[in-house]
Parts: C-alpha cells; sequence; structure tokens
C-alpha cells in the first residue's frame, strides 16, 4: 500500500555500511520505522541529508503490514528549519525533546493532536530568538495532558499555591507559592505562542536557580508518574555544557 503523510525525524541509526534506519513519528500513520538504503552515496546524500532528528518531512512510503521497516520512495522537507539543527541551545532542548517523547509516548498508533503538539514545539523551538529554555519547561508540563497524568489546579482563584508531586495537585496556600509551583502555574494556563503574546509561556519568568528547580520537579514528576522514567541524557549534556 502506498501512503502519504508528514512525519517528525526522532532519531536516525546506521545500518551496515551504507544503510540508515530512520524513526519518525508521521501525522496519518503514528510511529514508522523507515529503511534508507544506501544512504552514503554520492546520489542518495542530498536527498536523505534532511533526515536529521528535529526534521519535519513530506513522505511517500511503501507500507506492508507485519515488517518493521518500511521503504521510503519519495521525500521533501515539510518544514524548512533556521537554526535548530546547528544552534547549539536549541538542539540540545530540541533532542531532550525527542528523547522524553520517545521515552514516554508508548503508543504507536496516529493521533493527530499529539503530532500537532510536537510540531508546535519543534517549531517554537527553532524561531525562538530568547527564553527557549520556556517552551522547552511548557512542553514538558502540557506533554503529560497525552501521557494522562496533567497537573490539576485545586484553586485556580487562590493566590497562592504549592505543588504536590505525587499526587499531580496545586493546593492553595495560605502564606506564600513555592518558586516551581508558581512557574508551573503559569505555565499551566499560558500558550505556545511566541513573544509579545500576553498569555504566551515566553512570558514567564524566572532565574536561573528557578529554572533549575523547575526542571528537577517537573522529572520528578515524569519519575512519579512513569515506571522506569529516566533522566534524559540529552539534558545532562545540555547540564554539563552550558551549567544549568
Amino acid at each position: 500500500m502506498i501512503c502519504k503523510s508528514e512525519g517528525i525525524v526522532l532519531r536516525t541509526l546506521r545500518h551496515q555500511d551504507t544503510n540508515l534506519i530512520a524513526v519518525v513519528y508521521t501525522r496519518e500513520y503514528g510511529l514508522q520505522r523507515f529503511m534508507l538504503k544506501a544512504f552514503r552515496t554520492a546520489r542518495a546524500r542530498s536527498r536523505y541529508s534532511y533526515f536529521q532528528p528535529l526534521s519535519i518531512v513530506d513522505l511517500v512510503f511503501t507500507h506492508r503490514e507485519h515488517r518493521d521497516l518500511q521503504q521510503v520512495t519519495e521525500s521533501r522537507l515539510a518544514v524548512p528549519m533556521l537554526d535548530i539543527q546547528v544552534h547549539p541551545v536549541k538542539l540540545s532542548l530540541g533532542l531532550t525533546v525527542l528523547e522524553v517523547f520517545a521515552d514516554t509516548v508508548q503508543e504507536t498508533e496516529p493521533q493527530a493532536e499529539l503530532y500537532d503538539f510536537l510540531k508546535g514545539v519543534i517549531t517554537s523551538l527553532d524561531l525562538a530568538e530568547s527564553r527557549m529554555v520556556q517552551i522547552f519547561i511548557w512542553y514538558l508540563l502540557h506533554l503529560t495532558r497525552f501521557l494522562g497524568f496533567l497537573p490539576h489546579d485545586m484553586d485556580p482563584g487562590a493566590r497562592f499555591a504549592s505543588f504536590e508531586v505525587q499526587s499531580g495537585l496545586f493546593r492553595p496556600s495560605t502564606h506564600t507559592t513555592d518558586e516551581a509551583a508558581g512557574v508551573l502555574r503559569r505555565m499551566l494556563y499560558s500558550k505556545l505562542e511566541p513573544m509579545p503574546a500576553p498569555d504566551g509561556c515566553q512570558q514567564v519568568m524566572f532565574g536561573a536557580e528557578t529554572k533549575r528547580l523547575v526542571i528537577r520537579t517537573l522529572f520528578d514528576y515524569y519519575r512519579h508518574h512513569i515506571e522506569g522514567f529516566r533522566y534524559p541524557q540529552t539534558i545532562k549534556v545540555f547540564a554539563e555544557v552550558f551549567g544549568t
């Protein structure tokens, strides 16, 4: 069967000397694995040069039931990227986005809303000129909606709140809001919109220490709700290089 779909390249693996296996999350057919033959030959290099993680591509492929690897017959870039694949901060955050996605999203069936969510995060990172970590934190928080454990605010009108990683609840507080809870609560109600949108996630401001606290809190939250969840290797590299 000949199939067409847009897809996001999650990762690629070398196979033998000249072949490449690309793991792609497609909008129409969910998670797919493709064999790209002879990609290292001169003729094929230009065709497959954009099969890098974070690429968004249009694909035509032959789909055969009960086969792990499908064959691409046509491919082209669907969304040309500006610099997410070369900018050190964007690339590190983008690869962590993909790593968390691959480690937590278990369904192989298509889910258009989830695809559009991931595509929106990647394109927003690519276009961002600053405050990229806000997009990353927003992604970690709102991905939980698709994973089934989006935090719940018990009293949206409360001035102060605390966040419980075990229950996923923002509980009203009579005195003060802890720093992580304050940021996450604002992110919960913000949108993935570029600046200067007043309700966009990039408008949520915080310092370096709060950033580290919020990211640790989110990963602790994932560990409480996903058995075997591990701290992403790509964010470890990012922390070592950029001191975050």
